[in-house]
């Protein structure tokens, strides 16, 4: 299973998971998520603390075209 698949399933429990959980998976997470978000996940941002993040994905968009 690719990275990326880990990463969507592990969000796909609709719950927030932060940067630490991500990490674990691979260290350039944030590559994923921003691959997820063009492909229409709909991916929220988390402030926790001033340099700390969750993501949680709300819903996968609909893309027509």
């Amino acid at each position: 299973m690719s990275k990326k698949e880990q990463i969507r399933k592990l969000l796909a429990d609709g719950q927030p998971h932060s940067a630490k959980e991500l990490v674990d998976v691979t260290h350039r997470f944030s590559a994923v998520i921003h691959s997820l978000r063009e492909e229409g996940y709909r991916i929220e941002t988390i402030p926790l603390s001033h340099h700390d993040f969750a993501y949680q994905l709300s819903s996968k968009a609909t893309i027509y075209g």
